[in-house]
């Protein structure tokens, strides 16, 4: 496939001069969910399907679903709820305080229900990892032992050279540091792109910024760059260009001397990579894979001889044998910092699923993250996120919070509806938080509050019957209440 070579050829140049990947793919899920609210429970509606791409109608190419997957989602629904539809699947089911783990990852659903309305409370993370302690960690490990083995490279290649300390120095500290704050800032990037749709364009100038004050790349190094990134053969040379450029200054070479010879591998990217190669070759990590692949080997081989020993004697055991298992091919070079990539960048020839999630509501929510779709009466989430085999990123995350006054029962207590959006929330939440002693107290008070002269009094002046007494002189008496009587009293106020 040309564009998987395109883009095997912009990582072999990664490994080389470290430039930003813009990965694609095609074949991916779709997964639509459909969420309506039900006072304790949610119904929860998911489509799915299997496509690479669209045809010419703009119809998308349907693929087989994964079975396991499919037999796990039937898992989380209940009995039956999974029908096929056409080249879909849909599963209904109703929740509580749980979402199933039906795409990968978590969620949860809560509805505080009390005589003056109610709040509602959707959160739930798509697949991903929140782990961003043991991510970094990891991140700067890699980065580590990939800047150990540039280093190693570069005593290979350029030991001999007057001037390598410098270098040396060089590719232990600034570099190494370097590499740490490239990954940090891929994560980053992979953080805030779901919500600014400029980040990209950001990253790449930030970085570009921060390259010339490293003194990696110039200003003028732009055009020429632009070209190379359109894999243009004739500035295919740029990225290694730029190394010998980096590499000729840390050596103490002056701009208006000639490069020297040992400097001339770097002008090439065919030699670049084969010294790179060559060096991958002598490191610990690939003598070791090289080791466990010969032993396979050998076992193999002894096998198929086996097989040949004992089917000689019996035509019946050479019409049952299986035949031997596969070895793998004799691991490459590259293979040494495979993982380290995958932890420094996320490298993933892949494309990423997909993920559609509407959630029913009957007015705009207090808080989220979607978008509003006043038609629809929705929110509306419409995220990429990563496959199941894919690398570890943040999470897709959705979230919304709501509430809905009781009018009637407002009405009947204050004269008004005074309790709406994170009010109402507030005191829901505080609601749900009393003892049931506690609970019965409050909502007798309610019960015989009306409007008109009194109402104020009765409210200023309830005190649950536990209430603490004060510590000292200074310090008044504390009272669970005060902060639905504070929340009431300012909505009296406000609206006369």
């Amino acid at each position: 496939m040309q564009e998987k070579s395109r883009l095997l050829k912009v990582r072999r140049a990664f490994c080389l001069a470290l430039p930003l990947l813009l990965l694609t793919g095609c074949p991916h899920n779709q997964y639509i969910v459909e969420l309506a609210p039900r006072g304790s429970v949610i119904e929860r509606k998911l489509e799915f399907y299997c496509e690479d791409g669209t045809d010419t109608n703009g119809l998308p190419k349907y693929l087989n679903f994964d079975t396991n997957e499919l037999a796990e989602i039937a898992r989380l629904y209940p009995p039956g709820a999974v029908k096929e539809n056409g080249e879909r699947y849909v599963a209904i089911g109703d929740f509580r305080a749980k979402m199933p783990k039906d795409i990968g990852g978590a969620g949860a659903y809560t509805n505080l229900a009390t005589t003056l309305g109610s709040a509602g409370f959707y959160m739930e993370r798509f697949r991903g990892d929140d782990d961003l302690a043991t991510r970094t960690a990891r991140r700067l490990r890699a980065a580590d032992q990939f800047a150990d083995l540039i280093i190693g490279w570069s005593r290979m290649e350029l030991g001999r050279e007057r001037n390598y300390e410098h270098l040396r120095r060089f590719l232990d500290n600034d570099f190494r540091k370097d590499v740490k704050n490239l990954s940090l800032y891929l994560w980053l990037l992979q953080i805030s792109a779901s919500g600014k749709p400029a980040a990209p364009e950001e990253f790449g100038v930030r970085f570009g910024q921060y390259l010339m004050e490293r003194g990696y790349l110039k200003i003028e190094d732009l055009p020429e760059g632009f070209c190379a990134a359109r894999n243009d053969p004739e500035h295919s040379r740029w990225l290694t260009q730029i190394m010998q450029r980096t590499v000729a200054a840390k050596l103490g070479i002056p701009k208006t001397k000639p490069i020297p010879a040992s400097l001339e591998f770097l002008n090439n990217p065919d030699r670049a990579w084969k010294s790179w190669e060559d060096y991958l070759c002598t490191t610990d990590v690939y003598r070791a894979k090289l080791r466990h692949w010969q032993k396979e080997k050998v076992v193999s081989e002894l096998g198929v001889f086996q097989r040949r020993i004992f089917g000689s004697f019996s035509a019946q055991s050479r019409t049952n044998s299986s035949p031997p298992p596969g070895v793998p091919g004799k691991p490459q070079p590259s293979e040494v910092t495979d993982e380290l990539f995958k932890e420094l960048i996320d490298f993933d020839l892949g494309t990423d699923d997909h993920v559609k999630v509407r959630l029913t509501l009957a007015a705009a929510p207090d808080h989220t993250n979607g978008k509003w779709d006043e038609a629809r009466k929705q929110v509306l989430w419409d995220e990429d996120m990563e496959r199941p085999d894919g690398v570890q990123r943040v999470p897709t995350f959705c979230y919304a919070n709501w509430s809905t006054a009781d009018e009637v029962a407002q009405k009947e207590r204050f004269g008004k509806v005074i309790l709406t959006g994170d009010d109402l929330a507030q005191y829901c939440l505080w609601r749900a938080a009393l003892s049931k002693s506690e609970a019965a107290e409050w909502d007798g008070m309610l019960a015989g509050l009306h409007p008109g002269l009194g109402l104020k009094d009765r409210l200023e002046t309830f005190r649950f019957s536990a209430a603490s007494a004060p510590r000292s002189t200074n310090s008044p008496a504390t009272d669970a209440s005060a902060l639905a009587r504070d929340l009431i009293l300012a909505g009296l106020k406000e609206k006369k």
